[in-house]
């Protein structure tokens, strides 16, 4: 999926075609927005299977199951409960932003492996009368440094700060701070074995960037996603759909101070949360660290609930929201949406409202009064869902699908045309075309103008409106393409379209 798959793979691309392992590229030049782990372990997937696209999946997925084996480690350690622990790894795996990024090549899910590795290594040095727990930590931070950077600090170290809150009293405090220097001299030491290699040979303006704009940057005022500070806030609910609609989920919260327990994943959750809040840049998936937060908080408030209480009432909420989104999904073919929102039009409505409406049918139909079955189902609704959308959403996704326009500028390529992308260019067609040189660039019209007078054989991508009338005789190809069109326009096209 555009823009942000393709462009990660192709900078794996480039470190493949290129043997640049250290210093990651993306369209010639150094890459210096993510540091290169997932990169490498793309690698690692061609070297084992070939250059692929379809076992590159297994990485994210991989991750995922990992993440939801430690999950059920650290519910076994904060409260020695088999069912809270499920419990928390079934609503961790189920919430609708965990199962959709677990699919992407990304790197949310493989950073919160390494969040959940320093959360375990935490709880586990707060009970330990050693040093050996701090090595998980290090090795925690060390990988989501190299995963993601620095924001691997924000879900860590907050709670580790604040273990005064949380910590047995037993635990000495200047003993339990020197073993997060411990940590952090170990997780630095370990993302140093790359970051000084990189800063030595990748020039200036990558040295510039990788040590201060893609750190400081983005914390004080974000070239990109800037929200204000309580831009989260409305969206955690929206994080733990469909198991915040449980009444069970919110009963429990009274109890944080009664069980020591529930005050680690709270003490975890809002930190971090208000950690992210206070930094410029924000998208909805840098939270998904932190579904395993109050993922444990949630089990546990289900678990403790009053076992001779019925259930069969709780089945309504989440049962109305299904049949209530089922008729919103039917009614939207009568509405009259432009722009971005009438993408919602390119999926099969007929089909995936029918799916919603029977998923809150079936909630009605197995009500229960033990809570078992309700966590059961409520996981296996979350699967239904994102099956519904994979299998109505067809439509959808070839809007997005650039292989046919990759396979043209390949051919175009080894022809010796020089590729000009006019705008901004994001690396999509570098891995999907296999292309072994860079896109041209061209922001201004004069420049394009200047470069195409001068050059024989090019090729120029633009993105017009919709509606635009393209003469077939100007052009190599065109397809819808985001919100609108791609057009790859040849020597022809391109004089008239010049001239304008």
């Amino acid at each position: 999926m555009p823009i942000d798959e393709t462009r990660y793979l192709a900078v794996a691309w480039e470190m493949h075609l290129n043997n640049s392992y250290i210093v990651p590229h993306l369209n010639g030049l150094p890459y210096s927005h993510k540091p290169p782990l997932l990169f490498w372990l793309i690698n690692l997937d061609w070297w084992l299977f070939g250059v692929n696209e379809r076992t590159l999946r297994a990485i994210p997925l991989l991750f995922s199951l990992l993440n939801i084996l430690l999950i059920y480690r650290i519910g076994l350690q904060l409260w020695r409960d088999s069912r809270t622990a499920r419990y928390a790894a079934i609503i961790t795996a189920s919430c609708l932003l965990y199962l959709i990024w677990s699919s992407l090549i990304m790197f949310d899910i493989v950073l919160t492996f390494w969040v959940l590795l320093g959360i375990y290594g935490l709880l586990k040095a707060g009970q330990a009368k050693n040093m050996k727990p701090w090595l998980l930590v290090g090795l925690g931070l060390g990988g989501g440094l190299l995963t993601k950077g620095p924001v691997i600090l924000v879900h860590v170290l907050p709670v580790a700060l604040l273990g005064f809150l949380w910590l047995p009293r037993s635990v000495q405090i200047k003993r339990w701070y020197g073993g997060l220097l411990l940590a952090l001299g170990i997780g630095l030491g370990l993302v140093s074995l790359w970051l000084i290699p990189a800063v030595m040979t990748g020039g200036e303006g990558y040295r510039q960037d990788i040590l201060w704009g893609q750190t400081v940057n983005r914390v004080v005022s974000s070239f990109a996603h800037r929200h204000p500070w309580w831009w989260y806030l409305p969206l955690v609910p929206v994080l733990l759909l469909p198991w915040i609609l449980l009444r069970p989920v919110w009963s429990g919260f009274a109890m944080v101070r009664k069980d020591p327990g529930r005050c680690f994943p709270t003490v975890w959750a809002l930190s971090s949360l208000a950690v992210l809040s206070l930094i410029s840049g924000k998208q909805i998936y840098y939270l998904v660290p932190l579904i395993p937060a109050f993922s444990l908080l949630l089990a546990r408030n289900i678990t403790t609930f009053p076992a001779d209480t019925s259930s069969s009432r709780w089945y309504y909420p989440p049962a109305t929201l299904y049949i209530l989104l089922g008729i919103l999904v039917y009614l939207l073919r009568y509405l009259p949406l432009e722009g971005s929102s009438a993408d919602i039009l390119l999926f099969r409505t007929g089909l995936l409202a029918l799916g919603l409406i029977t998923t809150g049918l079936v909630f009605l139909v197995l009500r229960n009064r033990e809570i078992e079955p309700l966590v059961t189902w409520t996981g296996l609704s979350s699967a239904a869902l994102i099956c519904l959308l994979l299998v109505s959403g067809d439509r959808f996704f070839q809007r997005y699908d650039i292989r046919d326009v990759a396979r043209i500028l390949k051919a175009r390529e080894e022809q010796g045309y020089t590729l000009i992308n006019k705008g901004k260019y994001y690396g999509q067609f570098q891995f999907t075309g296999r292309l072994t040189r860079p896109v041209l660039v061209a922001h201004r019209i004069n420049d394009l103008r200047n470069y195409v007078e001068n050059h024989e054989k090019s090729l120029l991508i633009t993105y017009e409106p919709v509606d635009r009338a393209i003469n077939q005789d100007e052009i190599f190809f065109q397809q819808l393409y985001r919100g609108k069109k791609l057009v790859l326009w040849n020597e022809q096209g391109m004089k008239k379209y010049l001239s304008r």
